[in-house]
């Protein structure tokens, strides 16, 4: 395990990690992992209160606000211990003197904040992700919050996990007196030897060219994994036309190295196939972009089968069934729906 997360875990005092990467290299993927892994990792954890939150641009617009965050992280921690209320009494008497329709947000920091002077029985996890598609607003308030929570004078024992893409504010605060894992610099090997695989056992490239490539993927990935799957995507594309090992090469250097660069190169290409292709992937996306979990293939293929047609009969939706389904799904989806396991 890496040094800082051990140092991090082992802390008898308040502490904070946190998981500096570019969008693409693996944050998301690693706190999940540690929500869902706390307590078999953590021994403290499972006498703890954890409380978890996701900020996101591409939900509701209250999903990106620090509001949003602390009502969350509030409501977690006090329906998991109802021995926490200790910390709203003070502000819950001010709002029911009040009469407000809803808690202030002013006041939901003076609650949380309160958790950095009181000890409690139990440990106190907070896991933040993506803070990085949160409101810029307060941002600076809202980290200093956190840091003043994790300080380890404070007689609690909080511990919290904060994801983000590099921010000026947070690495300001944060890398001096917390613990900091850098994606970029965490990734570079598995990235040297998942390029290696692809190049050698898929494109055959040996020798120098094979040495040029892999290096020149390992150094410019910037430890963003999504940016190398993309880039084996488009190598592949290629591949099936035939080539030469500097053509390859060439090829690999003319791709954009940003990965939203690159994205839009990948959606320019499905503007310019036929118009069957483009309806079948438009249909491809709104139900894989907007379904509550991943569907299955069977599930695409039945959702492709739908007859523009809603009155047609059941024996049209059967006659309109694809036979080649994976082959429909990767080609229409341009290279950005992924199909995992054994495909039909």
């Amino acid at each position: 395990m890496h040094p800082q997360y051990l140092a991090w875990s082992a802390s008898t005092t308040s502490s904070l990690l946190y998981i500096e990467g570019k969008p693409g290299s693996g944050k998301s993927t690693l706190a999940k992992y540690f929500e869902k892994n706390l307590v078999k990792r953590e021994p403290n954890a499972r006498s703890s209160t954890v409380a978890h939150y996701f900020y996101t641009f591409r939900g509701t617009k209250l999903e990106p606000t620090h509001a949003n965050m602390l009502r969350s992280i509030l409501y977690a921690i006090l329906e998991q211990d109802e021995s926490a209320f200790f910390h709203f009494q003070q502000e819950f008497r001010n709002f029911r003197r009040g009469n407000f329709s809803e808690w202030s947000y002013d006041s939901l920091k003076t609650i949380l904040s309160s958790f950095a002077d009181h000890p409690s029985a139990k440990p106190l996890y907070l896991i933040l992700d993506a803070m990085d598609e949160s409101e810029e607003g307060d941002r600076r308030g809202i980290i200093q919050l956190l840091c003043n929570l994790c300080s380890k004078e404070n007689p609690c024992n909080i511990k919290a996990f904060l994801a983000s893409r590099p921010l000026a504010e947070l690495n300001h605060r944060i890398q001096e007196s917390h613990h900091v894992i850098k994606m970029q610099d965490e990734n570079t090997g598995d990235i040297s030897r998942f390029a290696d695989d692809f190049l050698t056992r898929d494109l055959k490239l040996t020798g120098e060219i094979l040495n040029e490539a892999r290096d020149y993927i390992t150094n410019h990935a910037q430890g963003v994994f999504v940016w190398v799957g993309l880039v084996r995507s488009e190598l592949l594309r290629y591949a099936e036309t035939g080539y030469r090992g500097p053509e390859i090469l060439k090829l690999l250097k003319g791709l954009p190295q940003e990965l939203e660069t690159l994205y839009q190169r990948m959606f320019s290409r499905l503007e310019k196939v036929p118009l069957r292709d483009i309806q079948d992937g438009k249909r491809l996306f709104e139900f894989v972009l907007f379904a509550l979990r991943p569907l299955t293939v069977e599930e695409l293929r039945d959702a492709l089968a739908v007859p523009d047609d809603h009155n047609s009969c059941h024996e049209n939706f059967l006659q309109n069934k694809i036979i080649a389904i994976s082959k429909r799904i990767e080609h229409c989806g341009g290279g950005f729906l992924e199909i995992k396991g054994n495909p039909p």
